[in-house]
């Protein structure tokens, strides 16, 4: 019986999770998450929104950049290029792993989520302890 409920709660984190990670992304791709019905529909809202947390990556990072000094900015230029290198291939070892249809979800929610996630990343260090 132990094994049932660390299974349900499981679930139930992992639920809250999600709605937790939604948050974080535009409303516009929660409503075509919400109405998408197969797996080229999904695939569809991930591209827009990976588009928008792009653009919000490269307006924090050009921000950045033009408020420090050469060193910390060439500094910078190096951790982003290899930060990118690592974004793609670790989302490709994602969409290797899961395969078949999900091959593309995985690996494009991977991206989208890891790009969301240095925008942020990029825009604390904009603005610290906000």
């Amino acid at each position: 019986m132990p094994r049932r409920y660390l299974i349900a709660s499981a679930a139930v984190l992992s639920c809250f999770a999600a709605m937790a990670q939604a948050e974080d992304f535009s409303s516009s791709y929660t409503q075509c998450m919400d109405t998408a019905s197969s797996t080229v529909a999904m695939s569809s809202c991930i591209q827009a929104e990976t588009t928008l947390q792009d653009q919000r990556l490269n307006r924090a990072y050009k921000q950045l950049m033009s408020k420090l000094e050469a060193g910390p900015k060439n500094s910078l230029r190096e951790v982003q290029r290899g930060w990118i290198t690592y974004r793609d291939g670790n989302c490709a070892f994602h969409a290797q792993a899961s395969g078949g249809t999900m091959r593309q979800i995985e690996g494009g929610m991977c991206v989208m989520g890891m790009t969301r996630d240095r925008a942020a990343e990029l825009e604390r260090v904009l603005s610290p302890g906000q």
